[in-house]
């Protein structure tokens, strides 16, 4: 989420002076089994009953955060520092329901609470899926409603996604996951394979009731997947009016059971900002965006290592200039039971940009001022988390956040700490 926050800040200040295919069918997702219930009332009749065919789950997640600058060359004291901490509490809470009255239909939604809020208060809560799905025959089935678009493969980086989703993935946080979008998504699959066609309609997003949106912003994607030896390709293509066509390839697949490798490639003729100005199909720049990485799990010790490397033409878009484009190559090396124990972990992470153009002073201060933090911008990120659960529902993380905003530069050095308390799924 915060590549969508820097998203709205960035274009807001600029406008005034961000092998995995879709996810099948009936995917259960974070969402817990519960307990049979006999009930004669069945859905039809608008009642739920916990009777098997209505999961009602969720979660609640729960932290504190502070990060203490211990090294900075900005002329204060280290008493300044310290006294300058900062402290960010996190609390959100999802809830989700997928209710399932017949064989051939789903109807699912997940929506929560999170904490802090804007002042306004207008975004405390947040819809994050809304959808149905239902099939015609066995071969074609359909999902329409508020869902994830899981056409990439990466890891820290997804640009086939990234068309389509309304935010993109934070490489330092991969698990919080992307938002998606409206769109009536047709999967159709062919019999005794594992091949199927995606096809997805994107009606245009309402951003304010009184103003009407038009049929011609409707975009359209379509996208292959093509099953065989334990690898998964696709192929996909995606239009929308006074938007840059697009074309997309994916690959991934397993090498010595546990290598998992993957790979994107996304070639687009001009960028949205060129369509807007100009809708005729000369004079515009082709931009590439290639990534590719892989990722190894050691079952004993459990350790995980993952590493990804991202090449992005796009020096038009206001985001990708300032946070992507050039070369970006992100990293992160888990221990899951340090010192033979559960209770103790660690976590090495880093990426690295070499291209982006610098982000003007002018733009850190408005920035600063809207509390966004500008580590997408920076050359060089590192951190080592050393994490600690002395009991259950209470851990702590702890360890220091290296910045480079350039390699001439000294990197500002900082204590992180992290502080989990309670929560979990429900």
């Amino acid at each position: 989420m915060k590549r969508l926050i820097v998203v709205f800040v960035v274009l807001g200040i600029f406008s005034s002076g961000f092998a995995q295919s879709d996810d099948d069918l009936f995917f259960d997702e974070g969402i817990e089994e519960v307990e049979d219930v006999s009930a004669k009332t069945d859905l039809s009749k608008g009642i739920l009953f916990e009777n098997g065919t209505v999961k009602i789950g969720g979660n609640i997640s729960s932290s504190i955060t502070t990060n203490t600058l211990l090294y900075s060359d900005d002329g204060k004291s280290f008493g300044d520092h310290i006294k300058d901490t900062v402290i960010t509490p996190s609390l959100s809470s999802y809830i989700t329901v997928d209710a399932r009255p017949t064989q051939t239909l789903r109807m699912y939604s997940k929506f929560g609470i999170t904490y802090p809020y804007p002042e306004d208060k207008e975004g405390w809560f947040r819809l994050k899926e809304l959808f149905t799905d239902f099939s015609a025959g066995d071969n074609v089935f359909f999902r329409f409603g508020l869902h994830t678009v899981t056409w990439g493969t990466g890891y820290f980086y997804s640009p086939c996604s990234d068309i389509v989703n309304s935010s993109t993935i934070d490489p330092e946080d991969v698990s919080a996951g992307v938002d998606g979008c409206l769109n009536l998504r047709t999967q159709i699959t062919f019999t005794d394979t594992q091949n199927c066609l995606w096809l997805y309609i994107i009606p245009p997003k309402l951003e304010n009731i009184t103003k009407p949106t038009y049929l011609k912003d409707t975009g359209f994607a379509l996208k292959g997947d093509l099953v065989f030896g334990g690898w998964e390709l696709g192929l996909g293509t995606y239009w929308k009016y006074q938007d840059s066509p697009k074309f997309i390839f994916t690959a991934s697949g397993t090498v010595f059971k546990s290598l998992n490798l993957f790979g994107e490639f996304v070639y687009a003729y001009g960028d949205v900002d060129e369509w807007k100005t100009d809708d005729t199909w000369t004079d515009k720049t082709s931009i590439f965006k290639v990534t590719a990485g892989g990722s190894y799990m050691w079952k004993d010790p459990s350790i995980t290592l993952a590493m990804q490397y991202y090449y992005n033409s796009n020096d038009i878009n206001l985001v990708d200039k300032y946070i992507t484009k050039g070369n970006n190559i992100a990293m992160t090396l888990n221990f899951g039971k340090l010192f033979n124990s559960e209770d103790f972990t660690l976590n090495l992470f880093a990426m690295m940009n070499i291209g982006h153009e610098e982000l003007p002073d002018s733009l850190k201060a408005i920035l600063a001022a809207y509390n966004v933090s500008t580590s997408l911008f920076n050359t060089l990120t590192c951190s080592a988390m050393f994490g600690y659960k002395p009991v259950s529902y209470f851990s702590v993380s702890a360890g220091p956040y290296f910045v480079w905003s350039d390699f001439d530069s000294k990197p500002d050095v900082s204590l992180k700490l992290t502080f989990s308390l309670g929560g979990g799924k429900f």
